[in-house]
């Protein structure tokens, strides 16, 4: 198979003083060497640069909303601030975050972000049932962007039932009407989004709830304002009317195309790189696959061994921390880049961990949906998912 592999584009203009600055550096794999390409970039005609052809293939406006991140970043701490807690206290030995898909990631990156830093230790649950352990010293967030995900009606009922404190979030359904039969403390997200789409809501909300009962010290939370700017940044960078010459997002988007994506990246990207698997999964509707450093190091490093033809669509998309500039890490990239189809780095540079989590999330979600709209989907559809909750 033959690919035309597209060189990085120059830096961007933007020089705000809080912003993560991401680069991508597409490589191409051969045998015999890691090959890095040229930093001249050469213009192209490019779909994703024709408003028409965007508007075509994304009825539902995903990119539109994926560009309003910060703000909805910010109205969702001003919105968890407001939320009366009076009956909740503030000493527990756990969180449980009960959520599915895209409700659950909003807990896992919170779980990340303050694995170094948090007294207690924080479980997402992605089932029917709560933890075993989870009891009133427990407090549990139910957390469905619809307010009917059935796991999570079912371990909000289980966590009632064992006298969990439990705070919920929903934009409405059936947890809603729970939480007002027990008189639970529920907070609403705005309607109209694709749960995968409200990211900003269910991280940012969960996140100043668990500020607010005490589990985030001054100094973490101060990361806050540093990603919120680089998300800003990066949203003026990525937003589908800036050219693919100078944008990250079209450009990662542009230099998958055709090959299925596996993601890798430190330990502080083990949930990005599971969201930027789940998002080329739902918004680009493509096979992906992820992992995380050192646990690739034990595993996925031997896919470099499978058969040539195996290799030669498969993209790896290797993101890259000041956080992890480790020799091995570095090693595992040119493995993959003698006999994968292709490599790309994602580079992220930011002064502490929570702007650079976000800021490589965000690239990810705007390339998922410009990646669909070139495979010709739409971003926002979710036929396959609708189909299986009629079971």
């Amino acid at each position: 198979m033959t690919t035309t592999t597209t060189p990085p584009p120059p830096p961007h203009p933007h020089t705000e003083k809080h912003r993560a600055h991401t680069h991508i550096h597409p490589t191409k794999g051969k045998r015999d060497a890691l090959i890095t390409e040229p930093t001249q970039y050469t213009p192209m005609n490019s779909t994703l640069d024709n408003p028409e052809h965007l508007k075509k293939h994304d009825p539902d406006n995903m990119l539109t909303t994926i560009t309003r991140l910060p703000q909805n970043a910010r109205k969702a701490i001003k919105d968890a601030e407001k939320l009366d807690l009076k009956t909740r206290k503030k000493n527990y030995k756990g969180l449980v975050v009960a959520g599915m898909g895209g409700s659950a990631v909003g807990g896992l990156l919170l779980k990340d972000w303050l694995r170094d830093t948090c007294s207690i230790p924080i479980e997402v649950s992605r089932s029917h049932t709560l933890p075993a352990w989870a009891d009133k010293d427990t407090m549990v967030y139910a957390v469905s962007y619809s307010g009917d995900t059935e796991e999570t009606l079912s371990q909000y009922k289980e966590a009632v039932e064992a006298g969990c404190p439990t705070i919920c979030f929903s934009s409405g359904g059936k947890l809603e009407q729970s939480a007002s039969t027990h008189k639970t403390p529920w907070l609403k997200y705005p309607k109209g989004y694709k749960p995968r789409a409200a990211i900003a809501h269910q991280f940012f909300s969960i996140a100043t709830i668990t500020r607010r009962l005490g589990q985030i010290n001054d100094e973490t939370w101060s990361q806050v304002d540093e990603a919120i700017n680089a998300l800003q940044a990066l949203s003026d960078e990525m937003s589908p009317a800036t050219p693919s010459a100078i944008n990250p997002g079209k450009r990662l988007a542009e230099n998958i195309h055709g090959y299925i994506p596996f993601i890798y990246g430190p330990e502080e990207m083990t949930t990005v790189a599971y969201r930027y698997s789940t998002q080329f999964n739902e918004n680009s509707k493509s096979p992906a696959a992820h992992s995380f450093f050192p646990e690739a190091f034990h595993n996925s490093v031997m896919s470099s061994e499978a058969p040539r033809e195996l290799l030669s669509r498969c993209c790896a998309v290797v993101i890259r921390s000041p956080s992890d500039a480790s020799k091995k890490a570095e090693r595992f990239t040119e493995l993959l880049a003698k006999s994968f189809g292709r490599v790309v780095k994602v580079d992220v540079k930011g002064e502490e961990r929570l702007s650079r989590m976000l800021s490589a999330l965000y690239i990810g979600d705007f390339a998922s949906a410009y990646l669909g709209v070139l495979y010709g989907q739409d971003p926002g559809s979710t036929k396959s998912i609708d189909y299986l909750k009629q079971a």
